[in-house]
């Protein structure tokens, strides 16, 4: 065979080698980039998965811990590593561990309370002292026993806002505002057990205290009443009429059982109470309370004696305060209509 044939085949063959080569290594690296679909179970071009939900579930589980709930997640594809071939060993991936969230730690009781009042005094512009604030306070010629008990001073608390959210919003503000600042005081009791509320609105700073032993919201709503009564003085309302719903012959200060609600549980009576019977302010701030009570005592039945006291109370808030609309039936007007 001459020598230039030779040489020809030679690179036919060099060339044929090189093909094959190629072909081979192409094919190689096809089957290398080949993937498990651990959904379907079947083969996918690595990099584009047929579903484009990727299903995590949680690797590690606490021994006493509940599994964490599967979360379908859209995430942009990824490659995973081949499953090594049978026999052989093999890393596998390492999954990063989320830190758990920490959890927040649950308030004292006394963090509690300290939240609570911040929020009733920026929501109703009062000022509320409790536990030591209160140490040595004395009013009237009466002292008064501390609340050391942190749940008592709660439960106080919760029952100070459910009373107050009865008011019409911005009420206690417009008081405020006008000049009669409020501080309350609660306290566990007074040196004299019989006395539940007192207010001392001897200035125009009014402190009003209440005793947490006895009915929380029958007290304060009759305090609060003399701290509305003083506003309205204070506006110049007199109550010139007031005493033309009593008995033609009564007097403040004689005291008559035949005349009170609480004694005969007549709906004609004259006053709620015997207490009422003392002066015109407490007869005021007596029969509030059963105003802002949450049953109506059939004293309250339209027309009757004690109705025309709480309808001339009603009238003179609808006229002195801005806050409150002769269109609206406040929460003390319920039982009026």
């Amino acid at each position: 065979m001459r020598l230039e044939v030779r040489i020809q085949l030679a690179k036919t063959l060099i060339a044929f080698a090189f093909v094959l080569i190629t072909t081979g290594i192409f094919f190689y690296i096809q089957e290398k980039n080949q993937l498990i679909d651990p959904v379907k179970d079947t083969k996918v071009i690595a990099g584009i998965p047929k579903n484009p939900i990727s299903v995590t579930p949680t690797e590690e589980q606490t021994e006493g811990e509940a599994p964490e709930s599967e979360t379908e997640v859209e995430t942009p594809p990824t490659v995973s590593t081949p499953t090594a071939p049978e026999g052989t060993t093999s890393n596998p991936p390492v999954t990063k561990k989320q830190n758990p969230t920490p959890s927040t730690p649950t308030p004292s009781i006394q963090e509690q309370n300290a939240i609570l009042r911040s929020r009733i005094q920026n929501n109703y512009a009062i000022e509320i002292k409790y536990g030591n604030e209160t140490l040595g306070y004395n009013v009237g010629g009466l002292g008064t026993i501390v609340i050391s008990n942190p749940n008592t001073i709660y439960q106080a608390l919760t029952d100070l806002e459910h009373a107050l959210s009865l008011y019409p919003s911005g009420f206690l503000k417009e008081i405020s505002s006008s000049g009669f600042s409020l501080t309350l005081y609660l306290i566990k009791n007074y040196s004299s057990g019989n006395v539940t509320g007192v207010t001392d609105s001897s200035t125009n700073h009014v402190v009003m205290s209440i005793a947490t032993d006895f009915s929380f919201a029958e007290s304060f709503h009759h305090e609060m009443y003399h701290y509305i009564d003083d506003y309205i003085y204070e506006n110049e309302g007199k109550y010139t009429t007031w005493d033309s719903l009593n008995p033609t012959s009564f007097q403040y200060g004689n005291v008559n059982q035949a005349l009170s609600y609480n004694k005969t549980l007549s709906a004609d009576a004259y006053f709620v109470n015997n207490y009422a019977q003392t002066n015109a302010s407490e007869d005021r701030a007596s029969t509030f309370e059963y105003m802002m009570s949450t049953s109506k005592a059939s004293c309250l039945n339209y027309g009757k004696r004690i109705w025309l006291k709480a309808k001339y109370m009603a009238d003179q808030m609808d006229l002195f305060f801005e806050t409150v609309s002769p269109n609206v039936t406040e929460y003390w007007e319920r039982y009026l209509a």
